[in-house]
């Protein structure tokens, strides 16, 4: 049977940083985890339905491990929760809980992990909380940069065109036909990963194609320009 608080200890008001031993009464500092008078150690009132929050809701990280002191326990369920298996063992331990008197949680567990409770639910929301932020950024920034890049290369493709349409006209004014042959107009590529070729050409126009190798379209040009 717990013992009463002395007569002295009654008369006089715990201060900010004190509070009385839950097992005799004794005012004693706040932080202290043993009573100097009766040498039992203090332990944190544990809440039920805190306890089944944690469980039901964040208990494949181990949350309610954490809650009752078992760190180590939750580290493991962190670990492993990418199986699911802690999961299920903390539905479990869950429907244990709901079965069982506070009185008996309150005898078997106690609450002094609530502060690394804490701690790892900030931590693993700020993570998740950083995931999602980066996974919004990638969804618009990636298909962004990707039509960027096409539009830089669909250039590249209309600038080797363009010196096509050049030199083929040099070669026209010289010789009144238009040439099925890069060389022959002296046509040199610029640009290694794009491809020119001359479909046709005679004496009243040519055609021709690029294409570039990251690039499934191609784009075509004639004496009278690009398509």
């Amino acid at each position: 049977m717990d013992q009463q608080p002395s007569t002295e200890n009654s008369l006089r008001n715990k201060a900010l940083d004190e509070k009385f031993c839950g097992s005799c009464g004794e005012i004693i500092k706040i932080k202290a985890e043993i009573c100097p008078k009766c040498g039992v150690r203090q332990r944190n009132p544990l809440s039920k339905t805190a306890l089944l929050l944690l469980a039901f809701f964040l208990g494949g990280i181990g949350a309610h491990k954490f809650y009752t002191g078992k760190n180590w326990q939750g580290f493991f369920y962190i670990l492993f929760c990418w199986t699911g298996i802690p999961s299920l063992i903390a539905l479990i331990e869950c429907i244990i809980y709901a079965l069982t008197s506070s009185e008996k949680l309150q005898e078997k567990y106690d609450a002094s992990g609530s502060g690394v409770v804490i701690a790892v639910i900030a931590v693993i929301a700020g993570a998740i909380g950083i995931v999602f932020v980066i996974s919004i950024l990638a969804a618009i920034s990636i298909p962004q940069f990707s039509t960027y890049k096409n539009r830089a290369y669909q250039a590249n493709v209309k600038s080797e065109l363009q010196n096509l349409l050049i030199a083929e006209q040099a070669y026209f004014a010289e010789h009144n036909l238009y040439s099925t042959n890069l060389e022959e107009v002296n046509f040199v590529p610029g640009m290694q990963n794009v491809t020119i070729e001359i479909i046709s050409a005679n004496e009243n126009c040519f055609e021709a194609i690029g294409v570039h190798r990251q690039l499934d379209e191609t784009m075509s040009i004639d004496c009278n320009g690009i398509k």
